[in-house]
């Protein structure tokens, strides 16, 4: 997927901002459908910097194809010598038009249009 860093920057949200993350921390690494992913991470920033911060859920289909999918998680503002802390509870299940498929995942924090380093998750049969 293309992030268009022009469209963050017209939106006051620099993509090569002084911003440091934790690695994330997954608080289960094996789940089943149904189940809820937990995780965190804490942002520290040189200056203080407007943040726009998604998360990525990456697997794959039944037909072994790579899917994405992205959700919003905060708009908001890292100052400087402070840990901006992000944590998430999102439970991941089947739906009519989208079947998760037992298998390898990986989960990142993307911080204006910047992705972050994955942390890894496994999808178990059931």
């Amino acid at each position: 997927m293309a992030i268009s860093f022009a469209a963050y920057a017209f939106l006051g949200y620099q993509h090569d901002a002084p911003i440091e993350a934790t690695p994330l921390t997954l608080a289960t690494t094996k789940l089943h459908d149904g189940d809820t992913l937990g995780f965190s991470a804490d942002l520290t920033a040189a200056t203080s910097t407007p943040v726009h911060v998604m998360y990525v859920v990456s697997s794959t289909t039944s037909a072994g194809r790579p899917r994405e999918k992205t959700y919003f998680l905060l708009r908001g503002t890292a100052e400087p010598d402070r840990k901006l802390h992000l944590a998430k509870s999102h439970t991941l299940r089947s739906t009519a038009t989208v079947k998760l498929t037992p298998g390898p995942c990986t989960i990142a924090l993307q911080v204006n249009g910047r992705r972050l380093p994955a942390a890894d998750f496994r999808i178990l049969e059931a």
